[in-house]
């Protein structure tokens, strides 16, 4: 799954540290560490199991049209789980290139393709400066990217840059404020929200894909995936995230440690009794490189 981080957040984290996974220093490039790598690891795959999740990718390869014999980059390639599938929609008269700044997570994604038999490539990489040359690729698969970059413009010039002509760029992220959560007090809960979108460099991303896909010189199709992943019960009966973020608003000073107990205390219980509900929507853009009168005739 690709919400590997393709660029440092530019300050200095202030985040409540659990196991050396924090959210700040959350799929970093430099993060190392078995514990931290295997948590990274684990979100990603539990990410890739979820239904919604699925329902998006498909919807997403089927208007990008992903075909055999095309060119394809995966940024922030992560675990290489969307590397090995484009590979598979190419074929062996198609290339696939994973782009992931992480050395630990280049290494389970290699692994993984090997003993998966794809032919795919994983280089390290910036989202915002692809090693690629214009217009050599024909599709840029980015998912829940964007979300991690304090430059996301960047990125998206950079995708439009190494696109030909008719290329598609497959962008899926994110828009943390709609996150919801039961359960737990709506002060209690909004504090907690915002301490963990403090942490994040881009939380609202996907409202911005548009604006910045056609600053960067791309069309946007107008029909737009969405899908909400929802957290499943046994996540929550022990939420990472909702741990981290409630020290973190503790630390900030918008909630007491009194409520952050009693909010977690009661995230637990719902989840325990199996009604607890927590979600966030992940949007889907098909961005395309235009092709000018001259370059249809070429194609034609």
């Amino acid at each position: 799954m690709n919400s590997i981080v393709l660029h440092a957040v530019e300050e200095e984290p202030r985040n409540m540290s659990e196991g050396g996974f924090t959210l700040g220093s959350a799929f970093q490039p430099g993060t190392t560490g078995d514990e931290a790598v295997a948590t990274m690891v684990t979100v990603l795959d539990e990410q890739d199991a979820a239904p919604s999740i699925e329902r998006l990718r498909v919807w997403a390869l089927d208007a990008g049209a992903v075909d055999a014999g095309e060119t394809c980059v995966d940024v922030g390639s992560g675990t290489g789980t969307m590397t090995r599938r484009l590979a598979q929609l190419v074929g062996p008269t198609g290339q696939v290139l994973g782009i992931e700044p992480n050395a630990e997570m280049r290494r389970v994604a290699a692994d993984r393709a090997a003993s998966a038999g794809v032919a795919a490539t994983f280089q390290e990489g910036l989202a915002t400066a692809l090693p690629l040359p214009d217009a050599s690729v024909d599709v840029v698969w980015c998912e829940r990217v964007l979300q991690h970059l304090p430059d996301a413009q960047a990125a998206l010039h950079e995708m439009a840059r190494v696109l030909r002509p008719g290329g598609r760029a497959l962008v899926l992220d994110s828009d943390h404020e709609s996150r919801v959560q039961s359960d737990i007090d709506p002060a209690v809960g909004r504090a907690m929200l915002e301490a963990f979108m403090r942490q994040v460099a881009n939380p609202r991303a996907a409202r911005s894909i548009p604006r910045q896909a056609i600053t960067a010189g791309l069309t946007v199709d107008p029909d737009v995936g969405s899908t909400a992943l929802v957290a499943p019960q046994h996540q929550l009966m022990s939420s990472h995230l909702a741990r981290l973020a409630a020290e973190q608003a503790v630390a900030d000073g918008t909630i007491t440690r009194e409520q952050a107990d009693e909010a977690l205390a009661a995230l637990t219980t719902a989840a325990r009794q199996g009604w607890a509900f927590s979600a966030v929507t992940i949007f889907g853009f098909v961005c395309r490189k235009p092709v000018s009168g001259r370059e249809e005739d070429a194609l034609d």
